[in-house]
């Protein structure tokens, strides 16, 4: 059984939206962090585009990621990232080894 599950989500927002998603994805990720099963997220910017990024959310397992994925408070909290955004592209994996820095 695999330590994680990590949801990878590429998403490109309306021209010039970059720092109104921003603020709109990290007041949201303050309330999934509390979400049981959520391990952690993060959100990378591309330095060459400001209006692309790719969100990356770690979950304990793929049936609890599953369940908050298909639920209606996933699609509520979501709500304000899908009106910025102007295409999104999701993957799903396992993770099967991961090391730390020594």
């Amino acid at each position: 059984m695999p330590a994680v599950v990590r949801a990878t989500l590429y998403m490109t927002v309306k021209e010039g939206r970059g720092p109104d998603f921003e603020r709109a994805w990290q007041a949201i990720a303050e309330q999934v962090r509390a979400v049981p099963g959520n391990v952690r997220q993060t959100l990378a910017r591309d330095p060459e585009d400001s209006d692309s990024f790719v969100v990356t959310s770690d979950w304990s397992d793929r049936e609890v990621f599953g369940e908050f994925e298909r639920s209606p408070e996933q699609d509520e909290l979501t709500a304000p990232l899908r009106e910025l955004r102007s295409s999104a592209r999701m993957t799903v994996h396992d993770v099967i080894i991961e090391m730390e820095a020594s």
